[in-house]
């Protein structure tokens, strides 16, 4: 596999030119992508990318639906990320793409490891609204004039106040989204339950594992840190409390229903430690497994 730690190297790759600046680079989507390869294997780019992507034509893949919109997509990378791609999409907009060493010691460096959004997947993307594609397409054409007319000499607090900006809007557009999420469509903390309920639906027979946030995500077409953000802006907890909550209370099911030992219990639950299980009961629960018992038997 390929890995790209530069964007000249990354540039070459596409068959663009050279960045304007040797730590970032700014390119008008639509007259960029011609030049990319039709299809590609996978490929490891460490570098930071944001794509605002506007005026597709036809459906847009997001999660298990599809959609067809005529607003923009905003799309975040980190480093490390592994990309492919079969064949090419047509779209507008603009894509930064930046080295870590731009950001390495300016404050909005901290920003970009506080959002999860950079980690999100591109079934995750942020569904801008008119307004919103508005404002974001007036930021990236001040980064990419800017890179553009001064090249390597660009002002980079400039560029980089431009970014802080960026992000801070993408943070409260995305929890518009999360809160559109929550109203259109079923709970998302209804449908973790669902799978944790359907994970648990026979309480006399033992389960292998313990549900993790990675394959709750993934039987809901989400990425783990998207679907915790959702969690999050709907129960103000994250989805491994969900889960935790859930699997205690189905140990309080047990103690309280049946003669069956601690040990036996946590197996029977997914775990295969019983000290962690009677460490995560108590704090969840705020009392032990025994403690729980011996009320009920009280």
């Amino acid at each position: 596999m390929k890995v790209f730690d530069d964007i000249i190297g990354y540039n070459k790759y596409l068959n663009l030119a050279n960045p304007p600046h040797p730590l970032m680079d700014s390119r008008v989507c639509k007259e960029s992508i011609p030049n990319f390869p039709q299809s590609s294997k996978e490929i490891q780019v460490n570098l930071y990318r944001i794509s605002l992507k506007k005026n597709f034509t036809g459906d847009i893949k997001y999660g298990s639906k599809k959609y067809n919109t005529k607003n923009g997509l905003l799309l975040f990378r980190e480093p490390a990320q592994i990309v492919s791609w079969e064949s090419l999409t047509f779209w507008d907009g603009y894509s930064f793409v930046f080295h870590p060493d731009l950001i390495r010691k300016h404050p909005v460096a901290h920003k970009v490891k506080q959002y999860k959004y950079f980690s999100y997947e591109v079934k995750d993307a942020l569904f801008l609204t008119p307004e919103e594609e508005e404002t974001i397409t007036w930021l990236f054409t001040k980064i990419h004039q800017e890179l553009l007319t001064h090249k390597s000499n660009a002002n980079q607090d400039v560029i980089l106040s431009l970014l802080n900006v960026v992000l801070t809007y993408a943070e409260l557009f995305y929890e518009r989204q999360f809160r559109e999420v929550s109203t259109q469509f079923i709970s998302i903390a209804s449908k973790v339950k669902v799978l944790l309920q359907s994970h648990y639906n026979n309480l006399s027979q033992p389960v292998q594992n313990i549900p993790t946030v990675s394959s709750i995500a993934q039987k809901l077409h989400l990425s783990p840190n998207y679907l915790t953000d959702l969690i999050r802006s709907e129960t103000g907890k994250s989805t491994i409390a969900l889960i935790h909550e859930f699997v205690t209370e189905q140990a309080e099911i047990l103690l309280l229903q049946t003669d069956m030992n601690i040990s036996d219990i946590a197996y029977q639950l997914g775990f295969d430690n019983v000290p962690y299980f009677s460490r995560l009961f108590k704090k969840v629960k705020g009392v032990s497994p025994n403690e729980i018992r011996n009320q009920g038997k009280g």
